[in-house]
């Protein structure tokens, strides 16, 4: 048996209550397990729902004897109830940090690149300042590192920012790249160079793919020129070794520099619009985040929205 329409009563508030009972009958399909759900008897959870349609004025649920199921008008109040309700448990969750503290877990997914710069010490500080908050770091390319927030696998990335389809970006810092080449390699008295002068020598590079890796193939390709790669190795620190012992050239992060002056190699800065890389940090939906991840976040230098 259908609903039948009825005047609206425009006076009257819609409470959150009724909301949740609303969408606890229709993912139950039923009035007695909605009730049953939500510790309230039936004969209650039948009296909101006759008293919201008449506060809108129209069917919204349609009666039966297997159930009960949305209107058409109640499908389309099913979406904004289940926003309204999704938006007071952050509302709660977020007064609720600022009256114990704020805690909860972050999955914070990070390229090599980035975890070979200054982004540890920030991770370092983070947990220092903020030991009720669990921090899970995930080391990956920056491709899959992305994908992970995209996926919801992550809440946070930090990658180069190499392309970021479907996430929301913050501008971060800036990676400077450079050739790293053996110090009495033929282009080692070079103050800068093109990538292309690399090209006719043997290559060490990341053994994963990254952002970076896919410029220098293009612009390889661009130059007619096959990349000889003489080994791919797990980190920076293992490629800048491999370079002091002869065993190629690279292309790798600038800042390396400071922390490998023990090693006979020198480190010369590319020319090219890609030479200086943006870092960013890369989220699914800003205004989602938990209380916990907009502390990551301040703690990055990326300031709230409504501060």
């Amino acid at each position: 048996m259908k609903s039948v329409p009825v005047a609206p009563s425009p006076s009257r508030d819609i409470d959150l209550v009724t909301l949740r009972l609303f969408v606890a009958a229709l993912e139950e399909g039923s009035l007695a397990r909605a009730a049953a759900r939500e510790n309230i008897v039936p004969s209650a959870v039948s009296k909101r729902m006759s008293e919201l349609e008449e506060i809108l004025g129209v069917p919204l649920l349609e009666r039966g004897v297997k159930g009960v199921q949305a209107t058409v008008a109640g499908a389309a109040l099913a979406v904004q109830a289940r926003l309204l309700l999704q938006g007071m448990g952050r509302m709660r969750a977020e007064m609720a940090g600022f009256a114990t503290g704020v805690r909860g877990q972050i999955r914070l997914a990070v390229s090599v690149a980035a975890l070979s710069g200054e982004l540890p010490a920030y991770i370092q500080s983070f947990r220092r300042t903020h030991p009720q908050i669990d921090l899970s770091l995930l080391e990956d390319t920056t491709q899959e590192a992305f994908r992970a927030v995209l996926e919801g696998a992550a809440d946070i990335a930090v990658g180069s920012d190499f392309g970021h389809e479907g996430l929301q970006v913050f501008p971060w810092e800036h990676c400077v790249l450079a050739a790293v080449v053996p110090g009495q390699h033929l282009l080692a008295d070079y103050d800068i160079l093109d990538y292309a002068q690399l090209l006719p020598f043997e290559q060490i590079e990341l053994n994963r793919e990254n952002g970076i890796s896919g410029v220098l193939e293009q612009t390889a390709r661009e130059a007619g020129v096959t990349r000889r790669i003489s080994a791919r190795v797990s980190a920076h620190e293992t490629i800048c070794m491999l370079v002091a012992r002869g065993l190629g050239v690279a292309v790798v992060p600038l800042y390396l520099q400071a922390r490998h002056t023990h090693l006979d190699i020198r480190f010369i800065p590319l020319s090219g619009p890609w030479a200086s890389t943006p870092v960013c940090i890369a989220v699914k939906d800003a205004s989602a985040l938990s209380p916990a991840a907009w502390v990551l976040l301040n703690h990055l230098g990326v300031p709230h929205p409504d501060s």
